[in-house]
């Protein structure tokens, strides 16, 4: 039997499952191998059953791809959109727009005129600082650089993307409203505690105030008492409790942003991988997984062709539209995470072609 999930049921449901101690059995979660390193090596062990390839494929900087799409739709904002419309590198042409340097200076590793700091690094990292409020003093330490270079940063950025920090504010307004917010396709992220938890840390502000101001006088005194140690492990122990509660108001604010775009992304690749799973049944492939941003199918050897690319490349690309392009990267393996890219493959003998074969070390007979 079906049941309809609703606001009204939500939170009985969820207690139903929680209570349930009947127990299934867990699948294999490949997201936690890494790509590189010692996750690589487990990687490489994967390969397809007898007479069919591995074909991966994984979309392209979808997360700043969503909040480009949210900056234009909602405010108007092209800056960060036009980025992916021409099809440039979105780091180091976000890079050369905020410090209005050239391109030289902007690509991976390089150094900005001063040679003070990586302008494409600071970007990349940059841009979650603002997103997570981060201050320019914590940057600056984060990333080694001065509280000027911070600063700069900061205001320079606000200056090209305009829209960005009234994204985010937004979100986490309307969560802190509403208890909830909502990915592009409409799936709900409900912060029930926030609101009651956000009024007892407000009224336990001053509080929290007071017992700072004990603790730091307790500390500075040159003699302590055993009275006093026993009075500063008792304040130290309330404001861990009243300080707990103040970080998940932080953690709720940081989360409902996050949970937008990154919901969005995942309900992007659940809808690829609806679409994919009826080609895999219709044609007689195998969905072997879908780890993050990738896919990654069996395809039966014959049909490793031109088509069967085009095809995953759609499905990938357009299954879902936004008002940016969606790229994706396939690759063709026959181990995982031997890759091949689609020019470099041999479809008649399906193989890597000559002036590509043996990259990993293979050999092919």
């Amino acid at each position: 039997m079906s049941l309809t999930i609703t606001d009204a049921n939500y939170h009985a449901i969820v207690r139903t499952l929680i209570a349930d101690n009947r127990k299934v059995k867990r699948g294999q979660n490949l997201q936690n191998l890494p790509s590189k390193g010692a996750g690589n090596r487990v990687r490489n062990q994967f390969v397809p059953r007898d007479g069919f390839t591995l074909v991966g494929a994984d979309l392209g900087q979808i997360e700043p791809r969503i909040m480009a799409h949210i900056m234009y739709t909602r405010y108007g904002d092209n800056s960060m959109r036009q980025i992916f419309v021409d099809g440039v590198d979105l780091y180091t042409t976000m890079a050369m727009m905020t410090f209005n340097i050239a391109e030289e200076f902007c690509v991976d590793k390089a150094y900005d005129p001063t040679h003070t700091f990586q302008p494409r690094k600071m970007m990349k990292t940059g841009q979650l600082a603002v997103s997570y409020d981060q201050s320019p003093t914590a940057f600056a330490k984060k990333m080694n650089v001065s509280a000027e270079v911070a600063e700069m940063f900061f205001a320079n950025f606000d200056a090209t993307f305009p829209s960005f920090k009234t994204m985010v504010a937004d979100i986490r307004e309307f969560m802190r409203q509403h208890g909830y917010v909502e990915t592009l396709s409409g799936r709900k992220r409900r912060f029930p505690d926030y609101k009651s938890t956000a009024a007892a840390a407000g009224k336990n502000e001053q509080r929290l105030i007071r017992l700072y101001t004990e603790r730091k006088q307790l500390r500075s005194k040159s003699v302590l008492t055993p009275a006093d140690n026993s009075r500063l492990n008792a304040l130290q122990a309330e404001i861990d409790v009243l300080s707990e509660k103040r970080g998940l108001i932080g953690y709720w604010e940081r989360a409902s942003f996050n949970a937008v775009v990154q919901g969005s992304g995942a309900d992007i690749l659940k809808s690829i991988g609806i679409r994919l799973a009826q080609i895999c049944r219709e044609r007689g492939w195998e969905f072997n997984a879908s780890i993050h941003d990738e896919a990654l199918v069996s395809v039966p050897d014959e049909q490793v062709t031109p088509e069967t690319i085009a095809l995953i490349n759609d499905v990938m690309t357009q299954t879902t539209t936004l008002s940016l392009p969606l790229v994706t990267d396939v690759a063709i393996q026959k181990r995982w995470m031997f890759e091949y890219k689609a020019h470099e493959w041999d479809y008649v003998n399906n193989r890597p072609l000559p002036e590509f074969a043996n990259r990993y070390g293979e050999v092919y007979v």
